[in-house]
């Protein structure tokens, strides 16, 4: 008999990643008998559980840059979060003109609902599944006893045949050594806590000009600040999604293609030679689309882009249509070349793939017109002084009060300030990408160590696993990619096999 502290399989974060694992466990195992009794243990704060920090309570105003129709947490029902809108909307004081784009919260109201629906069903089924409100501190991986032990924040030891990570990323870049610093806000979320008490007077510079810094951006304008800045290396906003927003599903970019033509040790050579025929196909530019170097304003190009958006389709279409049929892909493609990729191209592709509903494009470009909001291109540095910071840009120096952080998460998971996974890190048993992201083998989850043998007893799922899945920001391909993870384990877990 097991003791209490001894489980199956334990996930460490409780959020949108861990209830699309518990999701794929659903799917998968609901119809069949089970009659092995299955425990499995998630860790995390009660307040996150189902939604995690980014779908928790916030701003009304905080939307869901991707549509609703693409948000499910059932992979056999794209549109399960759709009619649970409808079947909610006048409890959640939602009509039928805003279910497109909902509030960040609301899709958090769903996460939790499903994965307390997922627990109960699962039950029945003979697999508990038990909520831990506490914190990960540390995980050892004991090679003798074949176990994994995770020593929690009150110090008590939690043992398991398996550890999933689903954490997400621990903290966020620095890149100007600025954390601890008065009036510099490291990490804006929830905003309703960080962002509720600047002065209406004062100065505010956001680092960063992608999805977080619009976000903030949002927020703070409708709070009553009328002077603030992004400032980011290019200066560029994001793309734009359409009135007109329709994946075009990919004549010649897609995974049957690509594989046909080549199915081991691709590059980014044989992988732009469909994306070339792709775009050609769409009359478009390949490199004008992707990688524009257009020396026109960033105003003017993005108010351009929201005219067109509302007018016709737009190439974000096409991009959006071979973003997953890529993601499919990477496991195919040599590792040097996924580096390559990922140091140089993959926040240019992120710019355009990270696009912004056009309800939030209009609220930018009417800040952009009332001279509300600024953006600055080419940023340097910052110093902080007594009470202010000054942040060059382009030779210019600013002055700003408060300076919040949107730079992007940390991605690097062996750092020196590196707790939970510490010792792994020291033994060498996690590999990461260059610029960081934990490399799992993509069909069972399991972290690659840096000696190429699989770890047989940890996994990574979601961002912890963005060595291996570059476009994980996208909701339903962590579903697609977890759903993977959950059938090989439980399977391993049941009867001893992949």
């Amino acid at each position: 008999m097991k003791k209490d502290n001894y489980y199956d399989i334990a996930i460490i974060g409780g959020g949108a990643q861990a209830t699309a694992f518990i999701s794929g466990i659903y799917s998968n195992f609901i119809k069949k008998n089970i009659e092995k009794k299955i425990k499995i243990i998630v860790i995390d704060r009660i307040e996150n559980y189902g939604c995690g920090k980014v779908y928790n309570q916030d701003y009304p105003w905080l939307l869901m840059n991707t549509p609703s129709t693409d948000l499910s947490i059932n992979i056999n029902d794209s549109n399960d979060f759709k009619k649970w809108l409808q079947a909610n909307s006048k409890t959640l004081e939602l009509s039928e003109k805003n279910i497109e784009y909902v509030p960040r919260k609301i899709f958090g109201f769903y996460l939790k609902e499903k994965l307390e629906f997922f627990i109960e069903e699962l039950k029945k089924k003979n697999i508990e599944i038990i909520k831990k409100d506490s914190l990960a501190k540390k995980i050892n991986l004991d090679n003798y006893e074949n176990k994994v032990t995770i020593t929690l924040s009150t110090n008590e030891k939690i043992y398991c045949n398996f550890t999933v990570l689903a954490k997400g990323h621990d903290d966020l870049n620095d890149p100007y050594k600025l954390k601890g610093k008065k009036n510099y806000i490291h990490n804006p979320f929830p905003a309703i806590k960080h962002l509720a008490n600047f002065p209406k007077d004062c100065s505010i510079g956001i680092i960063g000009s992608n999805l977080t810094a619009i976000d903030i951006a949002l927020t703070l304008e409708k709070l009553g600040h009328k002077n603030f800045y992004m400032f980011s290396r290019t200066g560029k906003l994001p793309e734009v999604k359409g009135k007109y927003l329709k994946s075009e599903e990919p004549k010649y970019a897609n995974l049957k293609n690509i594989i046909r033509y080549k199915n081991e040790n691709l590059t980014l050579k044989d992988l732009l030679k469909f994306i070339r025929k792709e775009m050609y196909g769409h009359k478009l530019d390949w490199r004008e689309t992707l990688f524009s170097k257009s020396k026109a304003n960033e105003k003017d190009l993005f108010i351009k882009k929201i005219k067109l958006a509302k007018e016709a389709p737009t190439p974000f279409n096409v991009i959006l249509g071979m973003i997953p049929e890529f993601a499919k892909t990477w496991r195919f493609v040599k590792t040097s070349e996924f580096n390559k990729f990922m140091n140089l191209y993959y926040s240019k592709i992120h710019q355009k793939h990270g696009a912004i509903p056009l309800i939030n494009a209009e609220k930018i470009e009417t800040m952009l017109l009332n001279n509300i909001l600024h953006i600055r291109d080419n940023i340097q540095l910052i110093e902080k002084k007594e009470d202010h910071f000054l942040i060059y840009s382009n030779k210019e120096a600013i002055k700003c009060d408060f300076v919040i952080n949107a730079s992007g998460p940390l991605r690097k998971v062996c750092h020196e300030n590196q707790g939970l996974l510490k010792e792994l890190c020291a033994k060498n048993y996690i590999n990461e990408i260059d610029i960081g992201g934990i490399i799992t083998n993509p069909k069972n989850g399991k972290i690659l160590s840096i000696n190429k043998l699989c770890e047989q007893k940890i996994l990574a799922i979601g961002h912890n696993a963005e060595g291996t899945h570059p476009f994980i920001n996208n909701f339903a391909w962590i579903l697609e990619t977890t759903n993977e993870v959950s059938l090989s384990l439980l399977n391993e877990v049941l009867y001893g096999k992949v």
